[in-house]
Formats: C-alpha cells, sequence, structure tokens
C-alpha cells in the first residue's frame, strides 16, 4: 500500500513538472511555440491579419505596448540591433539575440490570413520550437516569423580597472607590515 502512494506520488510529480507549450488558434490555423524547459512563454494571441500591418507602438501583448520590429523572417533589411540569432523551417527551432537587454521579446508566427504572438520571457533562454498546423502550407508552413523587442535596455556594465583589483592585496600587505611593526616595538 505504501509502494503504491509513493509511486502515485512520483507519477503526480512528473506528471505536473512536464513542459506545456503556449498555442491559440485562429480561423483554421494552430500556432505553438516553445521557449526552453519548462515553457517560459508568458503569454500569447493569435489575430487576423499581417504581424507587421498590425503591431505598433499602441499595439499590447500581457499589458506590454510600444514593440519594435527587430526582425524578418523574410527580408533581409536591418532593423534595430538583435532578431533571429536562427530560425530553421526544417527541425522547427528558433533562438533569438537580445544584445542589448530589452525588458521585453516577442515572437509572431504568421500563416494564412492569421498570426499568433508569443511574449517570452527575456530572463530565460530565448530559443524553443515552433510548429503551426492548418490548410493552405499545413502542417509547418509558414508565411515568416517575426521578433519584436520593448521596454528599456539594460545599460552595459561599468568595466572596472585593472588596478582596482590590486587595491584589497595592497591594503592587506600594508596592515601586515603595521602589525609586524607593532610587534617589533
Amino acid at each position: 500500500m505504501i509502494v503504491n502512494k509513493f509511486l502515485l506520488a512520483a507519477a503526480f510529480i512528473v506528471a505536473a513538472g512536464a513542459s506545456q507549450a503556449a498555442t491559440c488558434t485562429s480561423g483554421k490555423v494552430k500556432y505553438t511555440l516553445t521557449q526552453g524547459n519548462p515553457d517560459a512563454v508568458i503569454a500569447s494571441s493569435c489575430q487576423s491579419g499581417n504581424d507587421t500591418n498590425t503591431i505598433d507602438a499602441d499595439w499590447s501583448l500581457g499589458g506590454i505596448s510600444g514593440w519594435t520590429l527587430a526582425d524578418k523572417t523574410d527580408n533581409d533589411d536591418a532593423y534595430v540591433d538583435g532578431g533571429f540569432a536562427s530560425f530553421s523551417t526544417s527541425d522547427r527551432t528558433w533562438s533569438v539575440e537580445n544584445p542589448l537587454g530589452y525588458e521585453y521579446v516577442m515572437v509572431t508566427l504568421k500563416q494564412a490570413n492569421t498570426f499568433a504572438a508569443f511574449l517570452l520571457n527575456s530572463a530565460e533562454l530565448l530559443s524553443g520550437l515552433w510548429l503551426t498546423e492548418g490548410p493552405g502550407k499545413s502542417i509547418g508552413g509558414l508565411s515568416h516569423a517575426s521578433v519584436y523587442f520593448a521596454g528599456e535596455t539594460q545599460p552595459a556594465p561599468v568595466p572596472l580597472p585593472a588596478g582596482a583589483l590590486l587595491l584589497p592585496a595592497g591594503l592587506g600587505a600594508l596592515a601586515l607590515l603595521r602589525r609586524r611593526k607593532q610587534r617589533a616595538a
């Protein structure tokens, strides 16, 4: 009986710790995006239309607005610093670079006449898996994916002068000399 309770508790812990992907459905298209394990996607929203025509400074996801387009998979134009480090349509993986440390990162997936937006946890690893299911190109079909940034950037760390590390050693040496001088007297 005790063994059965232990096994039941262990099964519950394993099931509770399983990763859940962020999904949303718009029309006949189901969008899925994961970020790490366990899944760190904060919010998601499905919309009709095209993300690059819809998302502007006033558009909001998870209470966050002020979005700026950082990168788009079907466009080689340079946007703000950062964006997709990689986006694979073969193994359906993605990763984002955020070198300026924006507070908020969002990835959108566009298929047919709808798109899905996923608000990511910028403190976690910015990579994962994606999937679309629906009409047209069916499973894995994608018009494009985009990355957006919002919020403040993190300030660059102030470099520590090389000599600053020698200061504690010098103070320690002076303290030793003082102690020796006191003992000699």
